[in-house]
């Protein structure tokens, strides 16, 4: 079972078929064909159903896909190990990021670690919810992740970052509110939100559920971009980080901090083991 072999597999595991994979990993389409064939030759098994057109994983195909990425990963961990004696001079990084995090603060220590070791190919992943991001992290499709401290799988392990302050952002003209509001105030005003699953929504209903009372949901989207300018066009409250809320104050939102204060604690997430050389090092100087 070389590495060959398990990239050609991958790929058609992930292009789900065998022109674009062999397209997306630039070999002729028979030549990666005759190499799969050879791979389930070698483990006695099929890995793929293939009913005319469509190209399917079978139950043995989908138990390789993890240890198939794991291999990869661990050959990457060795050749990035040459790169980290010559000061990561090359090498990739993969990381996942809960999208309400990625601006904050995933983009400054990634611009940090990339003035640092600007060689080094950064791949960014946004799994819209913590067991998305979980899943990724735990398969080996991303090295390290960015998510809120929660309760991890066996396997994984969190470093501290940092304690991230959430406060509520109202459109402009809204009439000026104490600097502290109680959240069974809000109940009549309409929110944008995250959608249900993802970690923003739950701390909304949360904090919400503690005042007794239900959020009265407006506007539902996964745009996270979208969600300051809808809040200034009017359509309703948000529940934001600080650093968002400290821009929507300046393009002219109100801006309110809810009594009890509500915050997430932001950890770095990765599979138990030794990491590759660049994955250590962001780790180092994200969470010293």
């Amino acid at each position: 079972m070389d590495l060959r072999k398990i990239s050609y597999f991958l790929a058609v595991a992930e292009h789900g078929g065998f022109t674009r994979a062999a397209e997306a990993v630039f070999v002729s389409q028979p030549a990666l064909s005759l190499a799969v064939k050879k791979l389930e030759h070698e483990l006695g098994v099929q890995l793929f159903q293939r009913i005319g057109h469509d190209v399917r994983l079978t139950p043995a195909g989908a138990a390789l896909v993890g240890p198939a990425r794991q291999i990869q990963r661990d050959v990457e961990t060795a050749r990035a190990a040459v790169a980290d004696v010559a000061g990561l001079r090359s090498g990739s990084l993969s990381l996942c990021s809960l999208p309400t995090l990625a601006a904050n603060p995933l983009a400054e220590l990634v611009g940090r670690f990339r003035r640092s070791h600007p060689r080094v190919v950064v791949d960014l992943a946004a799994p819209e919810t913590s067991d998305e991001l979980l899943a990724l992290v735990r398969s080996g499709a991303a090295e390290i992740g960015l998510t809120e401290s929660i309760s991890l799988p066996d396997g994984l392990v969190a470093h501290d970052l940092l304690t991230q302050r959430l406060l509520i952002i109202f459109p402009p003209g809204t009439p000026r509110r104490r600097p502290g509001i109680a959240m069974g105030e809000l109940e009549r005003i309409p929110f944008i939100a995250a959608p249900t699953g993802t970690s923003s929504r739950r701390l909304l209903e949360e904090a919400f559920g503690a005042a007794g009372i239900t959020p009265q949901i407006a506007v539902v989207t996964a745009q996270r971009d979208a969600i300051l300018p809808l809040v200034l066009a009017g359509a309703g409250a948000a529940l934001v980080p600080e650093t968002l809320a400290d821009e929507a104050v300046r393009l002219g939102a109100a801006i309110a901090r809810p009594d009890p204060a509500i915050t997430r604690h932001v950890v770095l997430t990765h599979r138990r083991g030794p990491l590759a050389p660049a994955a250590q090092r962001f780790l180092d100087e994200a969470a010293p």
